[in-house]
């Protein structure tokens, strides 16, 4: 059980994520210089787990059973920093956005409880979003993509880039 517990905890780290994202994509540089990161606060607010893995146990266990499948394409070389970012972000960040919208948001509220939010200090139109979100069917993502990382291009914009 110790060492469970321990292997849980360790590829909960920051450090581990980096093991494969510093040098293979940007995600690692997109969250330091997040809000999530570095703030005005001088407190990291988010891991990676924090906002990547879920805290029950078997949603938890799924994902990482299924975290295995992208090393094992990064060990093989199907999954490099050259097709990284045209191939796969797009794909993994919908995945995500997706998995987001369909939890709520989850993640975001373990931390951001509208319910404890101070709306005299928001501006207005985040006051009244913030406080209509839910009879408008919206949840955290829907305002809120792309504030630890960078939005994948449109694939679109890369080709007429290219």
């Amino acid at each position: 059980m110790a060492a469970f517990h321990w292997t849980m905890d360790y590829t909960n780290r920051n450090q581990f994520c980096y093991g494969c994202h510093i040098g293979m994509d940007t995600i690692v540089e997109e969250y330091q210089a997040s809000i999530h990161f570095k703030n005005t606060k001088g407190v990291v607010a988010a891991t990676c787990s924090d906002c990547h893995v879920p805290r029950e146990f078997v949603p938890k266990m799924a994902l990482k059973i299924g975290a295995t499948g992208d090393i094992f394409h990064m060990m093989r070389g199907t999954i490099t920093l050259e097709n990284f970012e045209t191939e796969h972000r797009p794909r993994l960040a919908q995945k995500v956005t997706d998995e987001y919208k369909t939890n709520d948001s989850k993640q975001c509220r373990y931390c951001h409880d509208v319910n404890k939010m101070d709306f005299e200090n928001q501006s207005r139109n985040a006051s009244r979003r913030h406080q209509t979100m839910a009879e408008r069917g919206q949840t955290c993502i829907d305002c809120h993509a792309g504030i630890a990382h960078a939005l994948p291009k449109p694939a679109a914009t890369e080709a007429a880039a290219e």
